[in-house]
């Protein structure tokens, strides 16, 4: 195995697409269809997430994406100045000795983990 690349479950896929792009700086690479897709895929650099529509809608804030950088600090300031939502400044954590959290446009946590 090579790679494993989250997929996430998501109400509005066209703004999460958005979302993705304007503060982390990921491309939409292929869409299932030009109007109303019920899927995506999202990429930057060798990262990548795929998203699914939740056609039931029951989705809201249930999802967490782990991201792994040598560059912490660095990565929060980019974050920063970008204008995201923290939901936890850089300290101790769960995953990691040192992380920081912030939450998308669906208020699923995007956790950042201090790579050893």
């Amino acid at each position: 195995m090579n790679q494993t690349y989250p997929s996430i479950k998501v109400n509005d896929i066209e703004t999460t697409i958005h979302w993705y792009s304007d503060f982390l700086g990921f491309q939409c690479t292929y869409k299932s269809s030009l109007k109303n897709p019920e899927y995506a895929l999202l990429e930057k650099g060798n990262q990548k997430i795929y998203l699914i529509k939740d056609g039931a809608g029951e989705s809201y804030a249930s999802n967490v994406v782990i991201f792994e950088t040598s560059e912490l600090e660095k990565e929060f300031n980019l974050l920063d100045s970008a204008g995201v939502i923290f939901t936890k400044p850089i300290g101790n954590g769960v995953f990691s000795e040192t992380e920081f959290e912030i939450k998308d446009y669906e208020d699923n946590r995007l956790i950042y983990i201090k790579k050893i």
